[in-house]
């Protein structure tokens, strides 16, 4: 009966948008999972469940040929803003990023918050720190679903010591390194120790040093499945000059 109801929601709720509003909450302190039961339900339908339409990116620029990276810290989160565009040089994956809210809804008789995974897009965890900023910058795509956006991580293609680069609303284009490629971590009939390692990579640092910024990718795993879930970390390098 219960896989019933799970096929039943993500039936009902998929390609679906109720939140029309902007989110009141801080973009770093506040989070929609209260605790760790909801997390293992929020992990679980993280990635199954879609989003419909997708706030349209802002004209990017576009790196020039040799462009150097500038050795400059992290910004401060009141300076930054949201990310539009992610790219991997080294695999030519140009990706359009697009804020990603979650939707309350039922599950199992209890009302859950559920991410709102874009179908053409990566998602921006609206809960995450923005484009360049002090702590984690937290994206998600799919694997299989739609464009696919991720499916090069879930096939193991994006490895340790390549360039990550995400552009802002205004242009900045961000530079990071890849530094850890995780083990997948299971997602269906996961336990809370599952659960937990999962909600590390997508949580922000309680206190964030100054010149700390990180960069998160969450996609399913395998190309051919969703089971398990995998992440790809980049830590921070610094500002593309012109």
């Amino acid at each position: 009966m219960a896989d019933e109801r799970r096929a039943m929601n993500k039936k009902n709720y998929a390609g679906k948008i109720i939140m029309n509003h902007p989110i009141t909450q801080s973009p770093i302190t506040q989070s929609p999972i209260s605790n760790l039961h909801s997390l293992l339900i929020l992990l679980a339908l993280l990635l199954l469940t879609a989003c419909g339409e997708a706030t349209e990116a802002a004209p990017v620029a576009t790196p020039t040929a040799g462009a150097a990276i500038e050795t400059s810290a992290p910004l401060a989160v009141a300076d930054a803003q949201p990310p539009v565009r992610l790219q991997i040089p080294a695999l030519a994956l140009d990706v359009a990023v697009v804020p990603m809210a979650w939707q309350v809804t039922e599950f199992e008789g209890k009302r859950r918050a559920v991410w709102q995974v874009p179908m053409e897009e990566a998602g921006w965890h609206i809960n995450s720190a923005p484009a360049g900023a002090v702590g984690n910058t937290v994206l998600s795509g799919h694997h299989q679903q739609g464009a696919a956006v991720f499916a090069a991580l879930a096939r193991g293609e994006v490895t340790v010591g390549q360039t990550i680069q995400v552009t802002d609303t205004q242009g900045r284009i961000f530079a990071y390194t890849v530094t850890e490629v995780s083990a997948p971590i299971p997602a269906l009939a996961a336990t809370a120790q599952d659960a937990a390692q999962a909600a590390a990579y997508l949580a922000q640092p309680a206190a964030p040093s100054p010149g700390t910024a990180q960069l998160t990718l969450a996609t399913g795993w395998p190309e051919f499945s969703d089971t398990h879930y995998i992440f790809v970390v980049a830590t921070w390098v610094g500002e593309l000059g012109n």
